[in-house]
């Protein structure tokens, strides 16, 4: 390529960045036709993926995000055997996600920590960011919320201000703050993260406050936050930010001797179907709301493929790096092996295993 092509590929890349992958695409050469689908695959712009290992790559995100965890976690896997860095990288990175969701969180941490020295040695500071990130998620999903602030605080560090994806981390920080009973740090957190470019955080914000205010019983938050989900447009209330602001309302009308049931059934309608295990959470919730004995069933047509997604691959592949010994030792059975309590204050706290 002669420098001007490659001058404008950088560009198109730093455009896709910051969330402009149309404008992205138009700087791209045609002969990159790998390159602008997995560009058009981080802006869920439909796109065919090209052959080869930036297909594996393209193709298992594009997985991940259906909640379609096996044929995500083989196209990872295919992609990791091409001898370029940053695809190792991001495909190891895809590999933690996935394990996150289901609930492994050791094999999570080896596979962020791979794709973090991988990334470091090469100077790819996106995705040396991007793995902090995943980190942070693993261990607020353990218990760990000051370690977790530690990691988002590295995150946000390597991010351009312009970064779309400051809003998502100051979340998460908040998350963490809220967590750890840091309740006015939080909630500066969640109202600054809110105002950020980028991705529109508003919905993970106000699930954030609404859990908060369920907390420490600040119902203004709640009533806040249930105002902001009866405003937005019918078509985008299918949201996992919605969810968690009725599953919060439903703990504040607990604490106000309301009905509770209605907003448990709210939460269960706007939580999407591939969130597997919030659904479980969630039908174990509503069966504790509602103080009957009988335990809960779930079904799902998404539920066969956790099978051949397990710690044993993690094993088979080996971890060419090791990870800090509290996150070698997180619990690795799988969220599918949790027997939810029937407790109400006991699954409550079993739900720290997700995030808004």
């Amino acid at each position: 390529m002669d420098d001007m092509t490659v001058l404008k590929a950088l560009t198109g890349l730093r455009l896709s960045t910051v969330g402009r992958h149309a404008e992205s695409l138009d700087w791209l050469a045609p002969e990159l036709l790998g390159l602008k689908a997995f560009v058009s695959q981080q802006g869920r712009i439909e796109t065919k993926p090209p052959h080869g290992p930036l297909g594996d790559l393209v193709r298992g995100w594009s997985f991940y995000y259906q909640s379609q965890y096996t044929h995500a976690f083989e196209n990872f896997d295919n992609a990791t055997d091409v001898d370029v860095p940053w695809v190792q990288a991001f495909a190891m990175l895809g590999k933690g996600k996935v394990c996150t969701d289901l609930g492994f969180f050791a094999d999570a941490a080896r596979w962020c920590a791979n794709s973090s020295c991988i990334a470091r040695r090469f100077e790819h500071d996106d995705l040396v960011a991007a793995a902090h990130g995943a980190r942070g998620e693993i261990l607020l999903r353990t218990g760990h919320p000051r370690l977790a602030i530690e990691a988002y605080t590295l995150d946000m560090a390597l991010l351009a201000a312009s970064d779309r994806y400051r809003g998502r981390v100051m979340c998460y920080q908040a998350h963490a703050y809220s967590r750890l009973g840091a309740f006015s740090a939080a909630k500066l957190a969640y109202r600054t993260s809110a105002q950020q470019p980028g991705e529109n955080t508003a919905p993970y914000v106000y699930a954030g406050l609404a859990l908060l205010g369920a907390e420490s019983d600040d119902f203004g938050l709640v009533d806040e936050a249930v105002r902001y989900a009866e405003d937005m447009p019918t078509n985008l209330r299918d949201h996992p930010g919605v969810s968690w602001i009725y599953t919060a309302r439903s703990r504040v009308a607990l604490t106000r001797g309301e009905d509770a049931l209605n907003w448990c059934k709210l939460a269960q309608k706007f939580m999407p179907a591939g969130y597997l295990f919030e659904h479980q959470w969630l039908t174990h919730w509503l069966v504790a709301v509602g103080g009957r004995s009988e335990s809960a069933s779930f079904e799902h047509p998404l539920q066969p493929e956790l099978r051949s997604v397990s710690h044993s691959q993690q094993s088979q592949q080996g971890s060419e790096f090791d990870c800090d010994p509290i996150e070698a030792n997180l619990f690795n059975e799988g969220l599918a092996k949790i027997l939810w309590s029937n407790s109400r204050e006991t699954l409550w706290t079993q739900r720290r295993y997700f995030v808004p």
